[in-house]
Formats: C-alpha cells, structure tokens, sequence
C-alpha cells in the first residue's frame, strides 16, 4: 500500500510521466480521502476501480460515484483543479452520479483551488456594478429557462424561487420532499407548505392596514402578493420581476383577485418612484453584485415610508478569509447557473440597513430551511430528468445538478447561510 498522506498533494503534469498518471490519481483518492465521511467510488478511464471513505449513512442513500473518461480529467485532479474537473462533468468527459451533495465536502477536504485564469476569465462580472441592464440580463439567464423544467421541480402552489419555512427542517426526508402538496392545509411537511408558511410570515410582519401600500421586490411568481391579498385588506401590493416568465404565470395565478388591489409588473424595481407604506423583498438581493449592497438598500429606503416595515431575506456567507469568489462553487455558479449573484456576511447586511434609515428588530437563520428547500428541488427535478433534458439538454441539467446539490450541501456545512432581517424604517 502506498505510504498515507496528511493530505492531498498537487502533482502537476509536467512532473508525472504519462503512464503513471493513474496510479497516481489512485493514490490521490485513497489517500486524500481514506477518512472522508462518506463513501466515494471510482472508475478512471482504464477501467479501474477503487473506493475511499469511511462509509457513514448519508440521507440521499448512496454512495458519491466518480468516473472519469479521459487521463485530463485526472490530470485535473492532480491539479487541484476542481473547477475544471466539474466542468468536465458539464462537458461528459466525467460522469458524476449519487451522493452530489458531498462535492462541497470533497472540495474541503481535497483543498482544491481556484486558478488565477479562472478569476482573470471573470474579471468584469467580479467587479462590474448591478445596473438596470445588467440586473435585466442575469436575472432572465437564470429564471427564464422553459417555464416546463421549472415547474417539475419549483412547488406546484407558487413556483417560489426562493427559500421556505419547513416545520422540521433537519428532517430531510426524500420521500416527503418528494410528495406533491397544496399548501396551507397540508398535513405533511410538504414543500409547499413551507413556501405558504414563508410568505405568511413575512406578511404577518409588515400588518398592513386597509389604505397601506406594499410594495415586493422581486416578487417572483407572485406568490407574496398572492398570500397578502388573501389574509389582508391592505390598498394595493405591487411586485416587481425582470423575469417573463414570473410576470406572465404570477399574473395568471392573480387573476381570481380585484385587478384594482395589486400590479405585477415586469421590470426594474428602480423604475418605480412611489413610496409605499411597506416593503418585502425576498431574496432579490442576492442579484446585486458585489457593489451593490449599499446602493440597493438606499433605493429601498427611497421607497418606503418613514415607520414602514421592511422584510429583508438575503443568501449570505459565512465569514471567509478570503474574497468569495475566489471560491470554486462561487465560479463555477457564476459561470453556469447564476451569472450575477453575489453573497455577503451578515455582518455587511446588518451595516448596510443600519447606516441607511432602518432598525433591525429580529434576525433569524433560515440555512436549514433552505438546505431542505434544494434537497426538494434538487430531488424532484431528478426525478424529473426526462424533462429536463427534453427542455435544457444535459449540459444544462448536469450544471443544474451541481449547484442545487453542491449548494445544498454548502447550506450543511454552515458556508452559505439564509437569514431574514425584519426591519422598521427611521
């Protein structure tokens, strides 16, 4: 057996003959991940098979399967290269398959890294400020997708995009998640249910009384409005997407209600210059950039009344030492899924609001929540995978694959966190 390592050492190509590139990545695997949780087994491209890790359950219920077809891929590894290993997946060069959601765990511990090349490829979309345009563009790359792969694995209530309240949310159990519910009324901790329970809350928050206006950045399918306008008599709530689709199925789905009591309209939340009594945003600013933090809550302050309730829900990360997106998921996300997005602490969050006309009165965690909510999306949309590809092709669905797994279990490891901030304007 070959003699164990700490931990896995870059090998680069230049320094290993061809035909040993394979033991090598061997050695690599089991020794770099002898005492990983979870099981890993792998095939290489000569048809060799091995395993590491010590084996422990995983809710998915299977083991992380790697096969790589080409010696690149291993070259890749060797590397450290794991932006350029999962893009080989996205390629076919490499089939990934089972437990996805350890990749951020095999990331950690393998120590992979992001190349300068990678960050130079990025540069503009690193540092570029979220305008008008820019906003209208990442935001429809990701959510204007076929309406068809987004309803197979979205909740069928209200298609929400965005994190729910479950009433258990450790609990991670496929086959719920799996179960279609209707909402409210369900008897089961359904995903559905979760996403009502979300929009009540925030609701239940803001109060509005008859004559107040709210107003809901980045409403999505509509389903704040919705939830509002039925548990309270507020004037009028008007959302706000750059997404068609959300704009074009969210009004279809307000259609049972007085016209005269809500707007959803398709378009940049800026080109609304009303004030209104109070405000919801749920997770719409994830899509600011990273210069965007600050600029986005003055915008919100400008439209919001003095002693008006804000409800901030936000993606946040944990507090890192380095810059995020000298992460390998962050680059990869960016460069495939989510063009655009941007995380920072809650710490930042917190400063922004504070320095900006509001109070923060409460702050709850919501990670766990969340980490469920993707293990719903993730699994229904495998279950779904014939749709998937007759909609997006496999490039796109392997893409898909990597970020709500490897996303879900970021959420795990307590590296992404969900919080909501509820608020009172000064």
């Amino acid at each position: 057996m070959e003699t164990t390592r700490s931990r896995p050492r870059s090998l680069g190509g230049s320094r290993v003959r061809r035909g040993s590139i394979a033991a090598k990545v061997r050695r690599f695997i089991e020794d770099g991940f002898r005492d990983f949780r979870w099981r890993i087994n792998v095939t290489d491209w000569l048809g060799n098979e091995y395993s590491a890790g010590r084996g422990e359950a995983h809710f998915c219920g299977k083991p992380l399967e790697v096969r790589m077809h080409t010696e690149a891929a291993g070259r890749d590894l060797l590397r450290l290269d794991g932006l350029r290993f999962i893009e080989r997946f996205v390629e076919g060069d490499v089939d990934l398959a089972g437990n996805l959601y350890a990749l951020p765990y095999v990331n950690e511990q393998g120590k992979f890294q992001l190349k300068p090349w990678h960050l130079a490829a990025r540069a503009l979309d690193v540092l570029a400020f979220q305008n008008v345009r820019r906003a209208q563009v990442s935001v429809k790359s990701h959510y204007d997708i076929p309406q068809d792969a987004l309803n197979v694995y979205l909740d069928r209530r209200y298609m929400s995009y965005s994190c729910g309240m479950f009433e258990r949310p450790h609990d991670l159990d496929i086959g719920e998640l799996l179960h279609i519910g209707k909402g409210q009324n369900d008897d089961w901790d359904s995903l559905e249910k979760a996403q009502w329970r979300k929009f009540k809350d925030a609701i239940d928050y803001i109060d509005p009384k008859p004559g107040d206006t709210v107003l809901d950045i980045g409403c999505g399918y509509g389903g704040q409005l919705e939830v509002a306008l039925e548990n309270y008599s507020a004037k009028k709530i008007v959302g706000w997407t750059h997404s068609n689709n959300q704009a074009t199925e969210g009004r279809r789905l307000l259609e049972r209600f007085d016209a005269s009591t809500y707007e959803l309209n398709e378009g940049d939340y800026r080109e609304d210059e009303r004030v209104y009594d109070h405000l919801t945003s749920t997770g719409m600013v994830s899509h600011v950039g990273p210069r965007g933090l600050v600029p986005y809550v003055k915008e919100v302050r400008k439209r919001i009344k003095p002693g008006g309730r804000y409800l901030h829900h936000s993606l946040m990360t944990a507090h890192q030492s380095r810059p995020l997106d000298f992460n390998v998921g962050i680059a990869f996300n960016k460069k495939y899924v989510w063009p655009g997005f941007h995380w920072f602490t809650v710490g930042d969050h917190v400063r922004a609001l504070e320095k900006n006309g509001f109070q923060v009165e409460k702050m709850v965690n919501l990670t766990f929540h969340y980490a469920k909510t993707t293990t719903a999306w993730y699994e229904r949309m495998m279950a779904n995978e014939e749709t998937m590809l007759k909609n997006l092709g496999k490039p796109t669905l392997r893409a898909w694959q990597i970020f709500l797994a490897g996303i879900t279990g970021a959420y795990l490891m307590r590296d992404v966190h969900v919080y909501r901030l509820y608020c009172v304007a000064t």
